[in-house]
């Protein structure tokens, strides 16, 4: 079974190793000598000649390596690390897992969201999506290592927002001088090759985990509603002695005085009202007496 898969990249056709999550290797501890560790032949003999310097002129010898998600594509041309032919490279590796904040306290996506042409976003993904989408504008073409079956789209902005939830892994390089005396001669007589050849291309990478677990990096809010809330009351308790009970009395004392005041506006109609009232009923019962109440002699009358 082949634990590595060939894919494209800008340097042309490169090797992952793990790639495919059902059949990757696991190791069960940590340290060096539990990993994967391979030697190569850089064989300068196959590099290309330079007759002229432009931006993609490569003056290095060795290998570029990046050490990335499964989750994500690789981006080895501006995300990956140099192993130099003559020694042995041990790369320690820790895993950290970083957990952003959507909108409104962030400005993460979701990981969720799949990019034409990727299964799960990530920025290497958008970034070669961006420059797919580019490249096929100016040119109508793409390069081998940028994904197909891209929609066409006039010139625009293409942002790369951090993921939500992101797995990355910091890396801790040491390096010794290889061969020593004792193995040159030995590798020399073993690939049939001269002492100096292997020395100036033969080159031993060593990468392991520092430990089998993780670091958890998290945003949380700075702020909530009920952290608000909390630090309202208690600067209020703290400098003016408050607390819901107060603010409650507080309340309550601006009821009773807009009642007591309604009242009072309310009441001097009502007692004008009521003296009306009062002042007919007594002309009324005075003319009743006035008709009801005579005496039997003629041309005399009392009045009560």
């Amino acid at each position: 079974m082949f634990v590595f898969i060939q894919v494209y990249t800008r340097y042309g056709k490169c090797y992952t190793f793990n790639g495919n999550r059902t059949t990757s290797k696991r190791t069960k501890q940590g340290g060096m000598g539990n990993g994967l560790e391979i030697m190569l032949d850089i064989q300068q003999d196959e590099y290309l000649p330079i007759w002229k310097e432009t931006n993609e002129t490569s003056l290095e010898a060795g290998i570029r390596v990046q050490i990335h998600s499964q989750d994500e594509p690789p981006y080895i041309h501006q995300l990956g690390f140099g192993v130099s032919p003559g020694f042995q490279t041990f790369v320690s590796c820790q895993e950290q897992r970083l957990t952003y904040l959507p909108q409104p306290w962030g400005n993460c996506r979701p990981t969720e969201e799949k990019i034409l042409g990727y299964d799960t976003y990530s920025v290497s993904a958008c970034r070669l999506s961006c420059e797919t989408k580019e490249v096929q504008r100016q040119c109508q073409c793409r390069m081998v290592h940028m994904p197909a079956a891209l929609q066409k789209r006039s010139a625009e902005t293409c942002p790369c927002e951090t993921p939500c939830n992101l797995t990355r892994y910091g890396k801790e390089l040491s390096m010794v001088k290889i061969p020593s005396k004792g193995s040159a001669r030995y590798l020399s007589r073993k690939y049939a090759k001269s002492e100096d050849y292997i020395r100036e291309n033969f080159l031993v990478l060593d990468i392991f985990f520092e430990a089998l677990n993780y670091e958890t990096i998290e945003q949380k809010k700075a702020y909530d509603v009920a952290g608000l809330l909390g630090d309202i009351g208690g600067q209020m308790g703290l400098f003016i002695g408050a607390s819901i009970l107060t603010i409650l009395e507080v309340l309550d004392y601006i009821y009773e005085v807009m009642k007591d005041r309604l009242q009072r506006l309310l009441k001097p109609q009502k007692k004008e009202q009521k003296n009306k009232q009062m002042g007919s009923v007594a002309t009324v019962r005075l003319d009743e007496m006035k008709s009801k109440v005579s005496v039997d002699r003629p041309g005399l009358r009392v009045y009560h």
